[in-house]
Parts: C-alpha cells; structure tokens; sequence
C-alpha cells in the first residue's frame, strides 16, 4: 500500500466519488449486510488500483486515496472478466486457497462486484473483505452489491454529465460574453434583464446595475422611445421583430447629456415545450458609424451637385466675360486661362480640406503667390486665424484674383516698387470680417470710366453670395477695397 502522489484523473475520480452523498451509506449498509470489516469503492485501471471512499472497521491500513499493486489484486480480474468475486474462506476455497493475494493482505472472506458504466467500460469495484471467514454466497447480498454498484455507476455518469453540462454552459457563457453582438436575454412579460454580454454594457454604460431589473428600470431613458412597446409586441405575438437603424438616445455617462446611437437589431422570442413565450433575445449591431457616413455620403452629393451647379455657373460667366470684353483673341485666352487657373487652385485648396473650411491665411497666400515672383515679397498679409466655409472661400479667392490682376495691369503690381497689403480682423462687436486690401507705390489712379469685368465679380460675387458689402476706392496713391463678410461664431 502507498501514499504516493496522485495522477490528475485519479484525484478527480476521487473527488467524483466524493461528491455522492449515498456512498458512505452504502459501505455501511455493505459491512452490515455482510458483516465484514473493512468496505471501499476503488478506482481500478490496467496499471492502478486506488480508493476512492474507505470504510475500515478492523485496521486494514488503507485510506482514502491509498493505492494498491494492481496486479496483485482480485480487482484487476474482475475487471477484465467483468464478473464479481464472492469467497467464503479463502484458505478452504477450491479456486482461490492457493491464490496469492488472499495471503498478502491477509483476508479469508472477500467480495467484489464491478462498477461498469453504460459505456461499457469498468470504473473499478465496490469490495470488501474481512480476516475471518463469513457467510457471503447468499445471492441477496451479491444482489444488493450489484445495484449499490449499478447505483454508484449511474451517479458517476450523472456527475460527468453535469460536469459536461457546466463545461459547455460556461463556454456558451464565455461566447455569449466575448461575442462582438450586443446581445441581452429578458424575462417575463416586465422583460427582466436575465443576461447581457459586454458590447451591451458598453453600449449602455458599463457602470449601470442590470441583471435582475426590468428593462424600463435598468434603462429608464428608453422608456419612451419606442423599445418597451416592441418587447411587449414580441412577447404578445411570439413574432420576431427587426429593426433597421433605429435611433435611441442613451445615457451612457449618468453625468452627461444622452448620446444618440442607431441600432441594428432583432428581437426573437424564447418559448418553452408547450410554445409559450417566457422571453425574448435579442442581438444587435451598432451601426452609428455607419449610418453617419451615409448621412454625410448624401449631403456631400447634395453639395457636390449644389457646387458643380455653381462651379458650372462661374465657368460660364467668367468665359462669357472673358471673351466679350476681350482685345484680342490671344487675350481672351489669357483671361480665360488665368481665371479658371485660379478656380482650380482654391478648388484643390478645398479639397485637401475635405470641402469643410479653409483657412483665410492659406487662401490669401494661395492666390498672391503666382504674382509674387520677384524674389523678394510685395505682398504683406496680416490678420488674426479665421476658418471659412466653402461657399465664401470661393468668392472671396476669385475676388483676391481679380483684384491681383488688376494690380498688375494697372496698379501697383504694374510698377517695380509697387506693394500691395491685405489685412483681416473681426470688426469691434466681431459679426463682421473686414478685409482691407490697400495698393501702394504704384503708379497714380484714375478712377475707371466704367466698371470692367473683375468689378462687377467683386461687387456681385461677394454682395450677393456672401451678404456682404465691398467698397472700392480709388485713391491716387493706390486702390483701397473694404470688404465686410458676416461672421457666426466667429467664422465667416
């Protein structure tokens, strides 16, 4: 007999044996049947003998856990015949009175009956045994042995099974928590929240009591948004119901104000043997992000549209211009060519933007910078950071091109030493952008007899489309032009 450490499985075997609450009845139940002395339940292998529940009424030296040379053993036998053993005395037994293992352990009476699974493989042996001869060939006794063995069997199966059961629920648990869905199961018609999986802690807030509270308590927000009133309709009907993103506000930071999400989901009913409804589960998917961007997919077609409508436009009048007040056919392609130069600038200036604002600052060096080539700047820019949308970004870079151009015909762009200063600011209540744009050490002005093309681009373009107002001045030392832009929170 040992005591040396046991293999895993054999602890779990015994652990298993353990957990039937009827095996120590048993083993009384068998010494006072049989009146002997000493009872086990044994795990036994090709290699080992060991016990898994003991009953030792005479000293026989082996606990629980105690294991046995296999071969020497009856057990071994019985289980590769699968037969029971029952000796009287042993030392008189026509089979087993020159049989080893009755000496080495010193017994005369002995039973043993097999513990075999519904597999058909053998767990081990219910036996016992006793010093002094005994009474055991009554079949009463091997019969009761047999169903103890039978009982013991079933419940070992049993406990495997729960085992397995618990296993999987665990796994099916660890899946339905890890699962990327947002998933909840709810129960009864109050809908009690019975499981939800971590993506739906996420989506409601990982700080809210849950499990065990009904829906419009755990989530009060939702009351009136519509969810109650589906559950209560699966539950009602026990027809699945399914949503394409549908909006709910949650409150997810119970110091913040609710956020809107949009939800993809379905909601199945649970129903017993008998087709009653007794829950509902229900699996979604966020789809916030998605929804978002074809939201901003259809508005940037309707801009796209609404701009290449306006750009078309432009096109159109800056052509018509161009060559109905052109000398020469040589400029009318100059004209032409450098002011849809200048669209495509500020068009390539929005779209590094993505078409949301532009910095007034960009805008403003984009377009001096083809007419500042000398080496040494005659430009001076100045104004605080401003951002503006798209629509006066347009207007307002076609009207610094204008403005440049005539500077370089007829102003101080025209003369060597001529400087040309352009400053911003809000106005003193900051609802107005004001922009100046002041020639300087040109040649003297004459104000023009009649108003040109790159004029009445200025005046219309940002009047009109800007709300604004433009001023034009032409002092004899050089062109002054105030532009005034409606600002909104601080951007034009």
């Amino acid at each position: 007999m040992t005591g040396a450490a046991l293999e895993p499985m054999t602890a779990a075997d015994i652990e298993a044996i353990g957990r039937i609450g009827a095996v120590s009845s048993i083993l009384e139940i068998v010494l006072e049947t049989t009146g002997l002395g000493f009872a086990a339940v044994a795990r036994v292998t090709e290699t080992s003998w060991t016990a898994c529940a003991v009953l030792d009424r005479i000293g026989f030296g082996l606990g629980v856990g105690g294991s046995l040379d296999v071969a020497t053993t009856f057990c071994s036998e019985i289980r590769a015949s699968s037969t029971p053993i029952v000796i009287d005395q042993a030392s008189r037994d026509a089979i087993f009175c020159q049989h080893p293992t009755p000496k080495m352990y010193g017994f005369e009476s002995y039973i043993a009956v097999p513990i075999i699974l519904r597999s058909g493989k053998t767990f081990g042996t219910i036996c016992a045994l006793d010093p002094k001869p005994a009474s055991l060939s009554d079949p009463k006794i091997l019969k009761t042995l047999q169903l103890f063995a039978q009982l013991i069997a079933t419940q070992i199966e049993l406990d495997e099974s729960l085992a397995e059961l618990k296993a999987e629920r665990e796994h099916l648990r660890n899946l339905f928590r890890q699962t990327p869905s947002i998933m909840s199961v709810v129960r009864g018609p109050d809908h009690i929240l019975d499981m939800a999986n971590d993506a739906y802690r996420h989506l409601v807030g990982q700080e809210r009591p849950l499990l065990g509270l009904p829906v419009r308590d755990a989530l009060p927000e939702v009351r009136d948004q519509g969810f109650l009133d589906l559950l209560d309709q699966v539950y009602r009907t026990g027809q699945p119901h399914i949503g394409r993103a549908h909006r709910i506000l949650l409150a997810r930071d119970p110091n913040g104000p609710p956020e809107e999400r949009f939800l993809d989901f379905i909601m199945q009913p649970i129903t017993d043997g008998n087709g009653r409804v007794t829950g509902i589960f229900s699996e979604s998917i966020d789809v916030t992000d998605h929804k978002r961007s074809l939201d901003h997919q259809e508005l940037l077609i309707h801009e796209l549209n609404h701009r290449v409508k306006n750009t078309l436009a432009t096109v159109q009048s800056i052509a018509y211009q161009s060559l109905k007040r052109a000398q020469s056919v040589d400029h009318a392609r100059h004209s032409l060519e450098s002011r849809l130069m200048a669209l495509s600038r500020v068009h390539d200036l929005l779209t590094q933007e993505s078409w949301e604002s532009a910095d007034l600052r960009t805008v403003a060096h984009q377009a001096v910078s083809p007419f500042d080539g000398t080496g040494t700047s005659r430009f001076t820019l100045s104004g605080p950071e401003i951002r503006l949308p798209p629509r006066q970004v347009l207007p307002l870079s076609m009207t610094f091109h204008e403005l440049l151009t005539n500077a370089v015909k007829y102003g101080a762009l025209s003369a060597p030493g001529g400087r040309v200063s352009l400053s911003w600011d809000r106005d003193k209540d900051r609802r107005m952008l004001v922009l100046t744009w002041r020639e300087q050490d040109g040649p003297a002005v004459q104000p023009p007899t009649e108003r040109g093309f790159g004029t009445r681009l200025i005046q219309r373009g940002l009047a009109q489309e800007l709300d604004g107002s433009v001023d034009m001045s032409f002092e004899p030392s050089g062109v002054i032009c105030t532009i005034r832009i409606p600002l909104t929170n601080g951007r034009a």
